[in-house]
């Protein structure tokens, strides 16, 4: 793995970490058309609603980074410092935070149901030296970043994972640097499938 790519989700092993809780809560608020589906069907769209909420932590560290420090006026001063010459900073503790609420729409035989998903992510950053050149930032050296990420379902909260980024001596950062956003989760559709029964209590779930 290219340590300098590694992403939020990959930090903190996403799948192993929230995994079977996840697919636990989902089981439960799809409770309400499971007897109206097949058994592979409602587990296939369980594993593809988790396949969803980790495509959220999918950004890069570094690019998470780049962008949070890139709206601080000490590192803009910093990288006008260096747009010609080489500016180095050493950095102090400090702590970013974003937070994700991904709506995603699973639909059983014509009903839908909305499944809203809650994420919160945390870069402690410990120290390091931020390097710019050219006017942009170029690299950390020596730096450490924890990382913490706290998943909840329709509002019930499952346990945080915090771990200690394995970052490279020297991580290096992309150009460009883009703003990022929560990702758009798109719609999931399963085939329908026949029902013994109309379920009588299927709603669409609210946020």
């Amino acid at each position: 793995m290219d340590e300098s790519r590694k992403t939020v989700g990959e930090a903190v092993d996403f799948e192993a970490s929230f995994g079977d809780r996840l697919r636990a809560e989902l089981r439960e608020k799809l409770a309400v058309v499971r007897a109206a589906v097949s058994g592979p069907v409602f587990e296939a769209t369980v594993d593809k609603v988790v396949e969803k909420a980790a495509q959220v932590l999918d950004a890069p560290i570094a690019d998470l980074l780049a962008t949070a420090w890139g709206r601080y006026p000490e590192i803009q001063a910093l990288c006008r410092q260096g747009a010609d010459d080489e500016a180095m900073a050493e950095l102090c503790e400090h702590a970013f935070e974003w937070k994700y609420e991904p709506k995603i729409e699973v639909v059983f035989n014509e009903i839908p149901i909305t499944i809203p998903i809650g994420m919160a992510v945390q870069l402690a950053v410990g120290g390091g030296v931020l390097v710019v050149h050219g006017g942009r930032m170029k690299e950390l050296r020596s730096g450490s970043v924890q990382a913490k990420v706290g998943v909840d379902v329709a509002g019930k909260p499952l346990e945080a994972k915090k771990t200690e980024v394995k970052l490279p001596r020297v991580l290096h950062f992309p150009e460009p640097v883009a703003a990022r956003e929560a990702v758009q989760v798109p719609r999931i559709v399963t085939a329908p499938e026949p029902a013994a029964a109309e379920p009588a209590a299927a709603e669409p779930a609210t946020s």
